[in-house]
């Protein structure tokens, strides 16, 4: 029998239950205003259950985690202090679970509350399990520190949970190997295989289907009630607004035209440009920021031309996107990287 389940990110309601592990290894080293820099986002949101940042914002605070703390593996040794009660509701109904693959396939059903930036699926054949990721927009250097993160903080988390070490065979990663790269295999206890075609993960499942020993029916039925009103209000606080942001978000550099967007939303074209402008907004206005925020974190993240940041958000000639980029913060692609750059 294969078992499967997958998790699309929300590039407009990213959780925020992971922010808070970062912060606890790192608060007494960084302050939580350095943390949270250029994001626009308060702290009292990192202690609202229910509340979510954007993927953007969230990379922001991924990247000042990294080049604030200068610390080697960093994504490793954060992971490696998970537990669940860190994630909240969400932890408990895991970690109260039936078996490893109930934990599992909760895990993915409410995984939008913790909000990974990566597109993610896991499935079993036979009796091997497989985690496999996917960038939803190009990670480029803060791609180690995203998989580090994710897969070490799975690995602490299923071992709180099964109270034995997880049954990795082999983990495939797509970036080279990093000059602390030996400590990934005393982490994971597996062949780690370096500049891989994939980010993938494969296990023994054989024993998925075991009871877990801190499994709690009771438990479990109370918090998932929680997670599912949680995961309502997330939901429900998604605006025309988002939803649109969301579609061009989902198809960067093809961007579909008014038309498309209306009719994906059920509605008139007409329709679709009162009711944005109801919310101060406007079909232009907002492909503008997504350009505009893609275009950001292409510049202080990736390592990509400035014409090949131009072709990635849609642009078909680069002179085009200088003169927009201007117009959007009052200075020039190359002159925002240069300043990107002194300031970190």
């Amino acid at each position: 029998m294969v078992y499967s389940a997958e998790y699309e990110p929300d590039m407009q309601a990213c959780g925020m239950l992971d922010i808070h592990l970062l912060y606890r290894y790192l608060g007494t080293r960084i302050p939580m205003e350095q943390l949270l820099e250029g994001t626009h986002v308060q702290p009292s949101q990192l202690y609202t259950p229910d509340s979510h940042i954007t993927l953007a914002q969230k990379l922001v605070i991924f990247g000042n985690a990294l080049s604030q703390s200068n610390e080697p593996g960093i994504g490793l040794r954060i992971g490696q202090q998970a537990r669940f009660s860190d994630f909240g509701v969400l932890g408990y109904a895991v970690f109260s679970s039936n078996t490893l693959m109930d934990a599992l396939i909760m895990g993915f059903k409410y995984l939008r509350l913790a909000g990974p930036v990566l597109r993610k699926e896991m499935w079993v054949e036979k009796d091997v399990g497989y985690f496999r990721a996917n960038q939803l927009v190009e990670l480029d250097s803060l791609l180690p520190f995203c998989s580090e993160y994710w897969f070490s903080a799975i690995q602490s988390l299923i071992e709180e949970v099964m109270q034995q070490p997880f049954p990795s065979k082999v983990i495939h990663f797509p970036f080279p190997k990093p000059e602390y790269g030996d400590l990934y295999e005393q982490i994971f206890h597996c062949p780690i295989v370096f500049d891989s075609d994939r980010l993938e993960w494969q296990f023994d499942a054989t024993n998925l289907d075991n009871p877990l020993p801190s499994a709690n029916a009771i438990t479990l039925q109370s918090c998932l009630k929680s997670c599912d009103e949680m995961l309502a209000k997330v939901a429900g606080n998604t605006s025309l607004t988002d939803k649109v942001t969301q579609i061009f978000l989902e198809q960067p550099g093809h961007y579909p035209s008014i038309d498309t967007v209306s009719s994906q939303l059920g509605m008139s074209s007409r329709t679709l440009r009162r009711k944005l402008s109801s919310e101060q907004n406007s079909y232009q206005a907002i492909l503008d920021h997504v350009r505009f925020q893609l275009a950001r974190h292409y510049l202080t993240s990736t390592q990509m031309s400035i014409e090949e940041v131009s072709d990635r958000i849609g642009f078909s000639d680069s002179a085009n996107f200088r003169h927009a980029f201007r117009k959007w913060c009052g200075l020039s692609p190359r002159e925002f990287r240069q300043q990107a750059q002194q300031d970190s």
